[in-house]
């Protein structure tokens, strides 16, 4: 029944979305279509992270971004928590750092990253990854991104780092890496019309919200959780509005873009119960549509 249900699924997501205010169906363009896997706060092995590797590999989708938080606990080695992902063929081209980890080093050795931070090509679109969590050289990473952001061409342009630049909830603020996010926000301003969307983790939320016009996607609830709320106090840079956010359950989320046609989608899969909750949303072309399935 679940590898059924995954199988239709995924069909629906390729060839065919019925979403509120319009009917749209992908780009004949096969092709130049690209997908990837977001993951955060997916760093322990447990029974809710087995069954969202199964729900993955029943599908076949095996190319991950890790948002972060990739190792919560030091008796869980990597190798313990990660090596039956990799022995079923999963594969992690993008990995960003979060605040729990072994060490930089180790993540940076076991997911043989290019460093703390860099950027990759994918189909003409610009992957950008940052350690958010790094304090002793988050002026340096600003800088860098600068001039990444002022020199890239590409047509699209995803920002990954593991916390997110508003605050969202009681439990953490953008102040908490004050000097990263003081750097990125006014970064994220200088450069929105380039960047199509910031990909965060930390808040162990599915969600997505609104920067002024910049889409941020939370893929976080991969064992735990929150509901995902309004910014606790006005943000003195943005306005922040919720776009859709899973009240309950634990989810993993697709991103399906095409840089040639100007088209993203986010997919986002309730995994832990029957009958499953989905909710399609395109973010690019903007503005941003909701599909009939978000409830």
């Amino acid at each position: 029944m679940l590898v059924k249900y995954f199988l239709s699924l995924q069909v629906l997501f390729i060839f065919a979305i019925t979403a509120q205010g319009f009917e749209a169906t992908y780009s004949k363009t096969a092709n130049s279509w690209k997908s990837f896997i977001l993951l955060g706060d997916a760093g322990v092995k447990n029974n809710t992270t087995q069954l969202l590797k199964q729900s993955l590999a029943v599908n076949n989708f095996k190319e991950i971004i890790s948002l972060g938080d990739n190792l919560y606990k030091p008796f869980q080695s990597y190798e313990y928590v990660w090596n039956d992902w990799k022995q079923e063929g999963f594969q992690f081209p993008l990995v960003a750092i979060g605040n729990h980890h072994s060490s930089y080093d180790a993540e940076v050795s076991y997911f043989k990253l290019p460093g703390e931070y860099y950027a990759k090509e994918f189909n003409g679109a610009l992957f950008v990854v940052l350690n958010s969590d790094n304090k002793l050289n988050a002026d340096i990473q600003v800088r860098w991104l600068d001039q990444v952001l002022s020199n890239a061409k590409q047509k699209m342009i995803f920002l990954i780092y593991h916390h997110p630049s508003v605050t969202l909830n009681s439990y953490h603020a953008w102040e908490d890496r004050l000097r990263f996010q003081t750097g990125v926000r006014s970064l994220i301003k200088k450069h929105a019309p380039k960047i199509t969307a910031l990909l965060n983790g930390h808040e162990h939320s599915t969600a997505i919200y609104l920067l002024d016009n910049v889409p941020m996607v939370l893929s976080g609830a991969s064992f735990e959780q929150f509901k995902p709320v309004l910014p606790i106090s006005a943000d003195p840079l943005f306005q922040v509005s919720l776009g859709w956010g899973a009240k309950e359950g634990f989810w993993w989320s697709k991103l399906d873009f095409n840089s040639e046609t100007n088209e993203v989608w986010i997919h986002y899969l309730r995994f832990d119960r029957q009958p499953f909750e989905t909710c399609t949303i395109r973010i690019s072309p903007k503005p941003i549509s909701r599909g009939r399935n978000c409830q």
